[in-house]
């Protein structure tokens, strides 16, 4: 009889074989309790084992997807906005409100150190807590690190996610926290009025040859902020232990 170890190393050699290629998803836990002829609570529980060490994700309402084919051992981890929710009693969800290329212009090519005309490739994320608006990020990355960018769903994967998938590592992340005012969009988008103060929260992810692989720019509703920062104040500059995207 297969035990529940026996078919998480199953699912991982699939994995590791490409039987289950990274950013695919799984067969469902109906098909493979019929496969391996067992409970669905057992295939359930050799999920969570890979789901555990990062190789599977599960997403409500999508299925279960492979993130990646090798063991992440960077010497920098970091927690997801998910699970910093969790942990405070809140159901944590998120939606995509816009994805495209756009020409990086002057001030963001002074922070990727690219020409204004360069591509960028832009992920406008609205973050909730138990269906609340929390923030809005505007996110930036340079489209050449990730393979097929633009068809990624990024419903499904977070743009760390798909660091890992193209072995993108991030050794330092920096941020800046301000106060401001919630411009039109951002204001509709987290249900509050056009001007109301809320915090930025400028965010600067960069690799171990000190490049730019990520910026993110949020506004934050100010009860929010807390989730997003766990820092060590140095130098007037913010540098985080984690950030989920």
């Amino acid at each position: 009889m297969n035990s529940i170890d026996d078919i998480a190393k199953a699912l991982q050699d699939g994995i590791a074989s490409g039987a289950y290629p990274c950013g695919t998803r799984i067969p469902s836990e109906r098909t493979l309790a019929d496969t391996f002829e067992v409970s669905r609570a057992t295939i359930r529980s050799a999920i969570d084992i890979l789901v555990d060490t990062g190789r599977l994700k599960r997403v409500h309402g999508k299925g279960t997807f492979v993130m990646q084919t090798d063991i992440d051992d960077a010497a920098i981890h970091f927690k997801g906005m998910n699970e910093l929710l969790s942990r405070a009693g809140y159901e944590p969800s998120s939606s995509i409100l816009r994805t495209q290329l756009r020409s990086a212009g002057f001030c963001l090519s002074r922070i990727f150190d690219v020409p204004e005309s360069s591509e960028l490739f832009q992920i406008v994320r609205l973050r909730s807590g138990n269906g609340v608006p929390i923030s809005v990020e505007n996110t930036f990355t340079i489209p050449s690190l990730i393979k097929g960018i633009e068809s990624i769903d990024f419903k499904v994967y977070s743009l760390y996610d798909t660091f890992r998938m193209n072995h993108v590592e991030i050794q330092h992340i920096n941020q800046k926290l301000s106060s401001t005012r919630a411009r039109q969009s951002n204001a509709r988008a987290l249900g509050t009025a056009e001007g109301t103060p809320v915090m930025r929260i400028q965010i600067t992810a960069l690799d171990g040859g000190n490049n730019v692989v990520e910026f993110t720019d949020v506004a934050v509703l100010p009860a929010f902020c807390s989730y997003y920062t766990d820092a060590i104040i140095s130098d007037g500059v913010y540098s985080i232990n984690y950030q989920g995207i």
